[in-house]
């Protein structure tokens, strides 16, 4: 097999989050696109979804995150071959006043966790592998596989421990680039803190008049290299810009490594330490109040911060615990948090009745068995709610079990699973333990699956959505359905309009069709995203010509550069997707001529696009026009209308409060 082509995705994905302009930086992680926008309401989240290998997108953590999963590497590479983006925002540091504020949308915790995350993220791969290198390691150590001396001992030894030792280098490689100063007198800095640790003529401490200076702590320091970084990057910024640029050259690093070198050694490493030893503190006086309790909370929880991305606010204190205490608590609760979500989709692939689900959950399963939880979130744990909530209460336990039991982790790792495990080897500890909270948290989560299923048909999140809880079939059709067949409930649903008791409700807009044609019900749509439901209630349109117009008033919000999409919100408020085609967007294009841009008013009538039906069908492609109402649960009945020809002057749905 060839290479796959990720390069429509890439330039889809650019364009969905508001094009090549409104991107200032981009980074992964092991499954995510952190993007940095300028504006983030320019992105099209319901477009970013809907298109492949795209698991959802979120913002958080003052980032808008485009959730790919295992592909994401590939995907990233085939944006920076096309557009090239930086690292850092495409603002550049010689543009920056030094008290530039950041974008008064993100709160400080935002912007705390857009720091750590952009700082980390870039090599999280190496921090995972070095854990694993550790755990080899500590095997080799405990069972006496090698004698203590073994050379082939003390290189795995030293590979697995030489990150850590000289972790702020790499913070100050990818600090620098989040701080917008050079990397290279970043990495002086850095090196300078770490040089004391190599040469044993430098003593621990010295003392400047009364003042203590400590010269042999900051191996593997993380809050005071990110501190140095910080103030180096200001000091930098401001010799640019006072310099004459005949003197740069030399003297801006010259100066800037003395003072920054200075205010490192004598203030900011210090203060660092101290926050980073207060943060220690903190979490160790909560945690031991009751480690059951607290396990408890944290083993729920920590997948719901996964989920926004703000695991990074939370993660360094276990590196930071590591260094002070020689040990960590909170890894031990991350490992069975993993185990949860794990054992839920891998329970999943048991119950799954549509075959698209149960490769979605095997793929999902495998990389949740290597500790990357997110396809296994929202390929089917979160989209189908159960086995999410599964998965938490499987982490609550599991959670409770390792804090109860006193387990401990020896060494930092950013990605936890059974490969990890040796990681917990050590005095006061218990491997045993530890396995016993991962198979605990595992197995609830997965006979919790077996026994109530994960809502793979989802009916009732169906019926919901169409009529907000209200009854709209009959006993009769209910009963014959038998709540168990997605498809035939969600068609008996748009057939079901007469049914509908709406006597009682307050009619707020009447969707005409944009297209001449014939109704079809959503449910016999042949795309999964729309027959499903979870896009919206809504109803699909076979064309007979090749008008677009728009069935409302109101205003574009979405206009797909493709001309294959459109996103209107009506003057009721009724949000709606038009979509021309099933999987049309791969025609980059061709065929179409769209007629509007995002923005613009239109009135019922006013043309969107025109298109060539019988070329798209010619080229393979289905021409099914989608409809959809994607703020369904906004109201209490949406009623589709499949009875008669499809035209601007029939009404297609009813929306109604």
């Amino acid at each position: 097999m060839g290479k796959k082509d990720y390069s429509q995705l890439a330039m889809d994905i650019v364009a969905n989050v508001g094009g090549k302009e409104n991107v200032k930086s981009l980074i992964h992680c092991a499954t995510r696109l952190r993007f940095r926008l300028n504006d983030q309401s320019k992105a099209n989240k319901e477009i970013l979804e809907d298109l492949p290998n795209v698991l959802t997108a979120v913002s958080a953590g003052g980032q808008y995150q485009v959730v790919i999963g295992d592909e994401v590497v590939p995907v990233y590479e085939a944006i920076m071959e096309k557009y090239g983006f930086s690292a850092v925002d495409s603002k550049s540091s010689a543009d920056q006043s030094d008290d530039e504020e950041p974008a008064q949308s993100e709160n400080w915790f935002e912007r705390f966790v857009a720091v750590i995350s952009g700082i980390f993220t870039p090599f999280i791969s190496v921090l995972a592998g070095v854990g694993v290198l550790k755990g080899v390691a500590i095997l080799i150590a405990t069972f006496h596989w090698l004698p203590a001396n073994s050379p082939i001992f003390l290189i795995i030894n030293t590979l697995a421990s030489g990150v850590f030792t000289l972790l702020p280098i790499f913070i100050a490689i990818t600090a620098a680039d989040k701080f917008n100063t050079n990397r290279y007198i970043a990495v002086a800095l850095a090196a300078a803190m770490i040089y004391p640790l190599t040469d044993s003529q430098i003593p621990k401490v010295a003392h400047l008049w009364d003042y203590a200076v400590n010269f042999k702590t900051y191996g593997g320091a993380v809050i005071p290299t990110i501190l140095a970084i910080w103030l180096e990057s200001h000091v930098e910024r401001w010799f640019k810009k006072h310099l004459p640029a005949v003197m740069q050259l030399v003297f801006v690093p010259f100066l800037t490594l003395i003072v920054a070198g200075l205010l490192t050694f004598l203030v900011i490493g210090p203060l660092g330490t101290a926050l980073g030893t207060g943060l220690a503190y903190g979490y160790k006086f909560l945690y031991e109040l009751s480690p059951l309790i607290a396990g408890g909370i944290l083993g729920a929880t920590f997948q719901i911060f996964v989920i926004f991305g703000l695991h990074w606010g939370i993660l360094p204190i276990s590196m930071i615990n590591v260094q002070t205490y020689g040990y960590d608590t909170l890894l031990a609760v991350m490992l069975v948090a993993v185990a949860g979500q794990f054992g839920a989709v891998a329970g999943s692939i048991f119950k799954a009745k549509k075959m698209k689900n149960r490769e979605i959950a095997i793929s999902a399963a495998i990389s949740g068995f290597f500790g990357i939880t997110e396809p296994a979130i929202y390929g089917i744990n979160l989209k189908y709610k159960k086995g999410f909530i599964f998965g938490l209460v499987g982490g609550a336990l599991g959670g409770a079990v390792v804090s109860a039991a006193g387990v401990k982790c020896f060494s930092y790792t950013p990605i936890m699973n059974i490969f990890e495990m040796p990681l917990f080897i050590g005095k006061n500890s218990s491997i045993v333990w530890a396995s016993i909270g991962f198979v605990v948290a595992l197995l609830s989560s997965f006979l919790l699956v077996l026994i109530f299923g994960f809502n793979e048909n989802n009916t009732e999140k169906l019926f919901a959505k169409v009529t907000s809880g209200k009854k709209s079939l009959t006993e009769k059709k209910t009963a014959k359905l038998g709540l168990d067949d997605q498809d035939e409930a969600a068609a008996a649903v748009e057939s079901a309009g007469p049914e509908i008791d709406t006597s009682k409700l307050t009619l707020v807009d009447t969707v005409f069709s944009p297209i001449v044609g014939q109704p079809v019900p959503l449910a016999k749509v042949n795309d999964p995203v729309f027959s499903s439901g979870a896009m919206g209630a809504g109803i699909g349109v076979i064309p007979a010509n090749g008008t677009c117009v728009s069935p409302v008033d109101g205003e574009v919000t979405v206009a797909f550069p493709t001309g294959h999409a459109y996103g209107i919100k009506a003057e009721s408020g009724a949000e709606l997707l038009i979509h021309i085609g099933i999987n049309t967007v791969e025609l980059k294009g061709e065929h179409f001529a769209p007629k509007v841009e995002a923005g613009a008013k239109v009135k019922k009538g006013d043309v969107l696009v025109v298109f060539d039906p019988d070329k798209i069908k010619e080229a393979g492609y289905d021409t099914t026009t989608m409809i959809l109402v994607t703020n369904t649960n906004e109201y209490e009945a949406v009623v589709p209308e499949t009875r008669k020809p499809a035209s601007s002057e029939e009404a297609l749905i009813r929306i109604y409060k």
